[in-house]
């Protein structure tokens, strides 16, 4: 017999820059998969749907603009600034369906008796609040529900300032699925909870109105110790899941949904990579799945190896991304001796060995980390492109709870129970004072012109080839 109805809402972004590079929201789909198995009906509203009927027909569209592998951008709203951004001189945007097809959206629908709402970045958190100020609106005694990274790392600030009647910090299926029990008078099986990373069910991608790509979690967490990330926070402890689950999942995407495009969401994908890795793509290839791979959350340089090289460009990847972060050796130690530079060389040569360019392979450096000056920003892009690869700048964000964070308040003074807004990496620069807008723009610039010019030459050296 069918439980009461919940209602899922993955919320708009709200920012200055904005693009759908592979974002599903997995954990709101994660949660909303247990609650489908202990018998709960579901409704799901996505504000970043791009295929959404009426938004399509408010652009004047019949499907939404792409871009390879089933990325995209999302629609915009310029909105007004945030009082504690209002100097940034950049529009400030919702993104995703207008406030007025979300209220369509609600009126589709019958009323819910619980409103669960998700979160990601922290200064995004503009979002979350929109949603849920518009739910209780209209629903005043509807229990509503906030989880995900924001309401995990900025717990105080979400409880106070969400208008969420309870927050739910960390990874939330259990704890989310007792909260509702409580709520609604129901009592799911304690018996049918899982205890085992593969005792989950899969997420609920068939929510998706239509999935051009899957974000895919091969495990939870990571071993890793990096000053500058918060996954131990979010999801504590590292936990892989059975390789041949992993495929499974896979299949039922491809089979059900007609999907290709994979994006792993993974912070250590090619850890115990002879257990793990190797296995799935081993399975991959047997099945004959022809499948894209991505890795948008970057893999560890320091694993690749020619046979691993070799066999990621036969299973489908077509995304690489890794981190180095910088190719300064005292900070790499000091960030988390994951990759040496040398590691990183190895790894692009085996890539580029294996059939991968300079079009594939992007590398990621931190610009901005605390006390970092911008020379050794500008000698690490430098170096990478020196590799044939391009640089993918990833302007440092203050995460809670990280070893950065609390650098950042000792070398800039910066509030730790400051407004969320300001850990926007387009804000940030500007409150630390440390370097000028146009600095920092110049050497985005130089990333940028250093990764045509490796684009270029390689063009070049195809040419010939094919002459």
């Amino acid at each position: 017999m069918s439980k009461n109805c919940l209602l899922l809402i993955n919320p708009w972004i709200y920012d200055f820059a904005a693009f759908n590079l592979w974002v599903e929201p997995i954990g709101l789909l994660s949660i909303g998969s247990i609650f489908r198995q202990h018998g709960y009906q579901l409704d799901f509203i996505d504000c970043l749907d791009r295929y959404n009927p009426e938004l399509l027909k408010l652009q004047g569209l019949t499907a939404p603009k792409g871009n390879a592998y089933g990325t995209g951008k999302y629609h915009r709203e310029p909105v007004e600034h945030p009082e504690v951004v209002k100097d940034i001189p950049r529009y400030f945007c919702r993104y995703g369906i207008t406030p007025e097809i979300f209220e369509s959206e609600l009126d589709k629908r019958p009323k819910p008796d619980v409103v669960l709402v998700t979160s990601k970045m922290t200064y995004w958190y503009p979002g979350p609040h929109e949603v849920i100020r518009r739910v209780k609106r209209r629903y005043p005694d509807v229990p509503v529900v906030l989880g995900g990274t924001y309401a995990t790392l900025c717990y105080k600030h979400a409880v106070e300032t969400s208008g969420a009647d309870f927050v739910v910090k960390g990874e939330g299926e259990l704890s989310a699925l007792r909260l509702v029990d409580q709520l609604t008078g129901n009592q799911s099986d304690a018996s049918q909870l899982p205890t085992h990373i593969n005792d989950y069910p899969f997420p609920a991608h068939d929510l998706i109105r239509t999935l051009d790509f899957a974000a895919v979690l091969t495990a939870r967490g990571c071993p890793m110790t990096c000053s500058y990330c918060a996954v131990r926070s979010v999801s504590p402890g590292f936990r892989q899941r059975d390789p041949k689950q992993v495929v499974e999942e896979l299949q039922w995407c491809y089979d059900e949904f007609g999907t290709r495009n994979f994006a792993f969401y993974d912070d250590a994908l090619l850890l115990n990579a002879r257990k793990h890795i190797h296995k799935i793509l081993d399975q991959v290839l047997e099945r004959g799945l022809k499948l894209y791979f991505h890795t948008p959350n970057s893999m560890h340089a320091q694993v690749i190896d020619t046979e691993l090289a070799h066999k990621m460009y036969a299973a489908g990847f077509k995304t690489i991304r890794i981190s180095l972060e910088t190719s300064d050796v005292v900070r790499q130690k000091l960030t988390g001796p994951k990759v040496t530079n040398n590691g990183f060389t190895r790894a692009v040569e085996r890539l580029k060995a294996a059939g991968f360019t300079a079009k594939d392979i992007g590398v990621y450096l931190l610009m901005g980390l605390p006390g970092q000056p911008l020379a050794e920003v500008i000698e690490s892009i430098q170096f990478v492109h020196a590799q044939g690869v391009q640089v993918k700048l990833a302007e440092f964000t203050p995460i809670p709870g990280t070893v950065e964070w609390e650098r950042a308040g000792e070398i800039y003074g910066f509030d730790p129970d400051t407004d969320p807004l300001l850990h926007n990496n387009c804000v940030f620069p500007l409150t630390i004072g440390e370097h000028r807008w146009e600095e920092w723009d110049a050497v985005k610039r130089l990333a940028s012109e250093g990764n045509q010019r490796v684009l270029q030459s390689e063009l070049n050296e195809i040419a010939p080839a094919s002459n």
